[in-house]
């Protein structure tokens, strides 16, 4: 698994769908201020890195769940990935928004499912875990079994760890913050001063307010 980690972080990193600026860092949409930003929208313009993240996706999900009856996808980031995944197994697939739409069907669930169907939730990144247990939540409100989560990039943040814990979703994900930042370092993207930055950042990122 740390080989599939490694390769899925250099590739990340080289594409700049995963950016590191300690000295530049991005707002988030929760207000956190952080040095690392993952675009999983970057992905779909290369097909080679794509089908590679399909396949890897769709093999760990099966290896892991191997009775799931459907993928659902966390919209609007994973839908694409959540699809090519489907596609490639045979399997039926939904779209899960984290609240009711405002219009139309107002629907939070996109798509059929069957009461008591086994779902596993596609994912693209996981921090704060709060957006995906929302799309858990949702499909256990409709009847499905959530059997867990693929995702492809993982945080690592304590937070979220212990979101996803209290709620049981458990998340297997192709890549993680210490495999970025590792490869970083080893490629010379990152520099020693700034690796502790990128620690301290992961350790209390909710605490990691200004702008350096």
């Amino acid at each position: 698994m740390k080989e599939l980690t490694d390769f899925i972080a250099a590739k990340l990193l080289k594409m700049k769908a995963i950016k590191i600026q300690p000295n530049n860092p991005f707002e988030w949409g929760n207000g956190w201020i952080s040095p690392i930003y993952f675009d999983s929208r970057k992905i779909l313009s290369y097909p080679h890195v794509r089908c590679q993240i399909k396949v890897e996706l769709a093999r760990v999900l099966i290896e892991t769940y191997p009775d799931v009856e459907c993928i659902a996808a966390v919209a609007p980031n994973a839908i694409a990935i959540g699809y090519s995944v489907a596609e490639d197994l045979g399997l039926p697939f939904v779209y899960v928004h984290g609240r009711p739409k405002d219009h139309g069907l107002e629907n939070c669930i996109e798509g059929d499912l069957r009461p008591r169907q086994k779902v596993v939730i596609i994912e693209d990144q996981v921090s704060e875990g709060k957006y995906c247990t929302k799309v858990q939540d949702a499909l256990q409100k409709d009847g499905s079994i959530v059997m867990g989560m693929i995702s492809i990039f993982d945080y690592e943040l304590t937070v979220g760890q212990q979101h996803l814990k209290k709620n049981a979703l458990q998340n297997r994900s192709l890549t993680c913050f210490n495999s970025i930042i590792n490869y970083a370092i080893q490629s010379g993207v990152l520099s020693p001063e700034n690796e502790e930055i990128m620690r301290m950042w992961q350790r209390a990122p909710q605490e990691w307010r200004k702008k350096k």
